[in-house]
């Protein structure tokens, strides 16, 4: 449990917290009479780690660690203020909100899947205590790039293939039009070059 208030927990909170086993971490942050109660390294320890504008600011630097965009943040506060307005220093802390966070060895389910699954973050530096997740990344994506590179030029081999093979059957029914006559010899000779790979492998 995290409690984002001035004074310490109350003893009933604390009882409450040590008979059902529930760990309450306390920040103390100031009482809401400035438009942004909160610091910037406050919200920074409750993202690692009772009011609306307090948890707001720091579930909407949560969503900034997710990726979420800038609209999006900015809808999901709106929804639970009082007033239902944002303050212009409000909006301005969440959208300039950039800090060095580190990611733990293991990344919990609710924070990208679990997985890492960009090579940066667009607004915040991450520090992985394992480097080894963005490599597996990195690997990953040109692992995908490079079958997708495979599957192109074998799609555009098909299709040279085609090609070639209708003008050839157009040849052969003698109905060839002055315009078709010329077929760009590139384009056939690409093609060619295509059936004749095609042969050397049926063939081995």
């Amino acid at each position: 449990m995290l409690s984002l208030i001035p004074d310490p927990p109350v003893p009933e909170l604390i009882e409450f917290c040590q008979n059902e086993n529930i760990r309450n971490i306390h920040l103390q942050v100031a009482k809401f009479k400035d438009n942004v109660p909160l610091s910037y390294s406050k919200a920074i320890q409750s993202v690692q780690v009772d009011g609306a504008n307090v948890t707001g600011l720091v579930v909407a630097c949560l969503r900034k660690l997710q990726m979420w965009s800038i609209p999006s943040v900015m809808g999901e506060f709106l929804r639970y203020l009082r007033g239902g307005v944002i303050s212009f220093e409000e909006s301005e802390f969440i959208e300039k909100f950039s800090a060095e966070i580190e990611i733990p060895y293991t990344i919990p389910s609710w924070l990208w899947e679990g997985k890492v699954t960009f090579d940066k973050h667009p607004t915040l530096k991450l520090k992985f205590k394992d480097p080894g997740m963005i490599e597996q990344f990195e690997q990953k994506k040109q692992k995908k790039k490079s079958i997708e590179e495979d599957v192109n030029r074998k799609r555009v081999g098909g299709d040279l293939l085609e090609s070639f093979t209708k003008v050839q059957t157009k040849y052969g029914e003698n109905v060839i039009e002055d315009e078709e006559t010329e077929v760009s010899m590139t384009l056939q000779a690409l093609a060619l070059e295509v059936f004749y790979q095609k042969f050397l492998l049926h063939i081995r």
